[in-house]
């Protein structure tokens, strides 16, 4: 039975959320909860009551994003096709997303912070679509949970450096400034050009997630053994003709659909 107080008050406090997160966007860190509640058209009183200080409802606006993000992997993990596809998507996805927000990047690699269980959570979302993308032989058997989480934060990392590079700006040091600083530039970006943010990885994330695919995993253990150079398994010599790159047609194709596909 939905209870019509309670059906409001989530109403409000996804308004509050909303507002929130443009107001941080637009006017960075600094806005105050005051203009918060005016965008949400609520009352002062209604803000303060759920978020009694700025870092509490910064710290609701960077969850929320998580918990879309979560979602959207999670849905990923249901979806057929691909095991690799659906991973690789998904780690271009987490990227992008933590690139906008420092408080996020920063939770990648620690407990604590603004959002200390944000780690565990994009752990837990990510883990069943690497275990799922390594069984299928498209990433590298030796890859962890807890180093796709490393190199997240390091991509969301160089993303942001390229940022900086294309003109975006940086204001303030602290934990909490950040937090909203990078979100507050990228919206300025896309504001500026009327085009919505590039979803597609960087070059240099590019490069990692090559870093991660099986192909990279394998070493030659014998004397002039060579493997498959899509799933990295023994090829058995030939004596004639020219040797084979593939351990089949499955690898061949693969290997063909991701040379083709723009990237």
């Amino acid at each position: 039975m939905n209870v019509p107080g309670r059906q409001d008050a989530r109403l409000n406090r996804a308004r509050v959320l909303a507002a929130a997160r443009e107001a941080f966007a637009e006017q960075g860190p600094s806005v105050p909860l005051d203009t918060v509640a005016r965008r949400a058209g609520v009352g002062a009183g209604t803000v303060y009551r759920r978020f009694p200080s700025k870092q509490a409802l910064l710290a609701a606006v960077v969850n929320d994003r998580l918990d879309r993000l979560v979602e959207e992997l999670r849905s990923l993990l249901g979806r057929p096709g691909d095991p690799g596809a659906a991973f690789f998507a998904a780690f271009g996805r987490a990227v992008a997303e933590v690139a906008l927000n420092k408080a996020l990047c920063q939770a990648m690699t620690t407990t604590e912070g603004i959002s200390p269980g944000a780690r565990d959570r994009l752990l837990a979302a990510l883990s069943p679509l690497l275990a799922r993308a390594q069984r299928a032989g498209a990433v590298r058997a030796d890859a962890t949970p807890e180093d796709v989480a490393r190199l997240i934060a390091g991509c969301a990392t160089m993303e942001h450096a390229s940022t900086l590079e294309r003109g975006g700006t940086l204001e303030h040091g602290g934990t909490l400034e950040h937090a909203g600083t990078l979100e507050h530039a990228g919206t300025r970006r896309r504001s500026a050009t009327s085009a919505p943010a590039a979803t597609s990885p960087s070059r240099a994330t590019q490069i990692v997630m090559d870093g991660l695919r099986a192909t990279t995993a394998t070493t030659l253990t014998k004397p002039n053994e060579t493997r498959c150079a899509e799933c990295g398994t023994p090829l058995t010599p030939t004596a004639t003709g020219r040797p084979a790159r593939y351990c089949g047609n499955a690898c061949r194709q693969r290997a063909h659909r991701r040379r083709h596909t723009p990237a």
